[in-house]
C-alpha cells in the first residue's frame, strides 16, 4: 500500500496565510491549520486531488502528487 500523500505542501513558499484559502476550499476537509498557521494534510485518505487547493493557493505552494499505476 502506498502511503504517499496525495499532495505537496511546501512550507518554504507558503507564508502565515491570513486567509488559508486552502484550507477554506477543500471539499473534503483534509486540510487544517498547522504549526505556523500553515496548511497541513489531516486526513490524507480523504483527498480526491481534486486540485481545488492548488488552483487557489496564491503563492503556489501546493502540488498534486502522481498516482503510481496499480499492478
Amino acid at each position: 500500500m502506498d502511503k504517499k500523500a496525495p499532495i505537496t505542501i511546501d512550507l518554504s513558499k507558503c507564508p502565515p496565510c491570513t486567509g488559508q484559502i486552502c484550507i477554506g476550499v477543500c471539499p473534503q476537509g483534509a486540510l487544517e491549520e498547522g504549526k505556523n498557521r500553515k496548511p497541513q494534510i489531516i486526513e490524507v485518505i480523504q483527498c480526491t486531488k481534486c486540485g481545488v487547493c492548488v488552483n487557489l493557493c496564491p503563492t503556489k505552494a501546493i502540488t498534486i502528487n502522481p498516482s503510481k499505476p496499480q499492478k
